[in-house]
């Protein structure tokens, strides 16, 4: 099985824009030696199952040999074929005993080997997927524990809000990744499973053994069984295109956060020292290149799990002319940038380093203006909901136009002052005071994401 080309070396994998170990096990020669893997896994089926005579299995083994390949021809000659499987077939019938060439491939359709293979190889890459989820996860979890009561400003739509702590933005996150390696659990048992049904998805060819076969042929790969042959409803594969693309998405979003955060103006977070060079032209700078790298990977990510999408709404009849053969380029690139996106993600939580001084400078220099919502709740009971909102607009809009801190200003106002002591007044716009309501959060989704979940059973 001499080396190929025709692996994922498109240059995007060097820009650390997708995962290599996702790749390797996605890749062309993965695909051969998996397709061959199904291939002598169904001989060993009809075997058992009585359909092919004795020592057929073990001669169709032995004859599935991926080593004896060429790849570069084979997928030369693929290229000009309808599937890979057309010319693979043939590839191991020429160096096979005449028993095992007779019955090779005996009452499968190309289909059934392209799809079988494609799911061993899923089985690895979701693991792969898996296991870069749960790091990220947890160096988000790290990040909630160690910043639990860092007070920093809580932004909506692009401007500070009211004071919130970087431990619940952390756990925010946590939770977020957590959900996806939940979802990727459960789907793992209805995408886990054997493609086989012959030409249109009657197994006719094995007449009154056909449930034998499929269910042989499972036992050989550990996979499942499911109700009917899945040839043409490509539901569970536009059910993992949503559950890749949903992970993108939250990768999105926390690399997001981590780029807006790292702004000069901002400076509240810095990837850690020493990840790369800041910039080619200008040696000040410190680029968030993690972050960076994992949003342009979701988003690759997420185009291919657009198109898979679109795909799998395009199989007609018992076989689709394109959608399905469409699939196959745009399945081992989704999981590779997803991949990919994760595995930048993480490498950004795990070396991030947080500025509080930073954060509490940056809601001094608004003001105070983040307490507006403190004090209206604390004037409420004396004025009314409505008296008091409309008394902090007026009070947030003086401090504005004047430059000066909210408390100077309130402090100054006859009708704050009427209701409320000056140690009140203080504590209500006390930024920390936030760190009461919230602390509990964090420790909640520390302790969801710390409580053992049930693994759904996978063959």
């Amino acid at each position: 099985m001499p080396a190929t080309d025709h692996e994922w070396s498109d240059g995007l994998l060097e820009a650390g824009l997708g995962d290599a170990e996702v790749a390797a096990v996605v890749g062309w020669t993965a695909r051969v030696r998996r397709m061959v893997e199904v291939e002598a896994a169904l001989g060993r089926a009809l075997a058992g199952a009585g359909v092919i005579p004795d020592g057929a299995g073990d001669a169709i083994t032995r004859a599935c040999d991926p080593e004896r390949l060429d790849l570069d021809v084979l997928a030369r000659r693929a290229a000009r074929s309808a599937t890979p499987v057309i010319p693979l077939v043939a590839a191991l019938a020429e160096q096979a005993e005449p028993l095992a060439a007779a019955w090779l491939h005996h009452g499968a359709t190309s289909q059934d080997v392209v799809d079988t293979a494609t799911v061993l190889q899923l089985r690895e890459a979701l693991a792969l997927l898996d296991r870069r989820l749960a790091d990220a996860a947890d160096h988000a979890a790290e990040l909630a524990r160690r910043h639990r009561d860092t007070v920093m400003a809580g932004r909506t739509l692009g401007q500070q809000a009211v004071p919130t702590t970087f431990g619940l933005l952390a756990a925010r996150w946590l939770g977020a990744l957590a959900r996806r390696r939940e979802q990727l659990a459960v789907l793992r048992t209805r995408v886990l499973v054997v493609q086989l049904g012959g030409s249109v998805g009657t197994r006719a060819v094995w007449a009154d053994r056909a449930d034998a076969v499929v269910e042989a042929l499972a036992g050989e790969l550990q996979l499942a069984v499911p109700d009917l042959p899945w040839h043409a409803e490509r539901d569970r594969i536009a059910e993992l295109a949503g559950a890749l693309s949903a992970v993108a998405a939250v990768v999105g979003t926390v690399a997001t956060d981590l780029v807006l955060l790292a702004q000069s103006e901002l400076g509240e977070v810095a990837e850690g020292a020493g990840e790369g060079p800041g910039s080619s032209a200008m040696p000040h700078k410190r680029n968030p290149v993690h972050a960076t790298a994992a949003r342009a990977a979701a988003r690759l990510a997420q185009g291919e799990c657009s198109l898979l999408l679109q795909a799998t709404a395009g199989h007609e009849l018992e076989r689709a002319a394109g959608a399905w053969q469409a699939e196959w380029v745009a399945l081992p690139s989704a999981l590779v940038r997803t991949t990919g996106a994760v595995t930048r993600l993480g490498a950004a939580l795990q070396g991030l380093e947080v500025d509080p001084a930073r954060m509490r400078a940056n809601l001094a220099a608004n003001l105070g203006l983040t307490g507006s919502e403190a004090l209206a709740t604390v004037l409420s009971p004396a004025l009314g909901r409505v008296d008091a909102q409309a008394l902090v607009g007026e009070l947030a809009a003086r401090a504005a136009t004047q430059r000066r801190a909210l408390a100077e200003v309130a402090a100054q106002d006859e009708r704050v002052r009427a209701v409320l002591a000056l140690d009140e007044l203080t504590a209500a716009l006390d930024p920390t005071a936030v760190v009461a309501q919230v602390a509990p959060l964090v420790d909640r989704a520390l302790a969801a994401y710390a409580r053992p979940r049930p693994t759904p059973e996978v063959p």
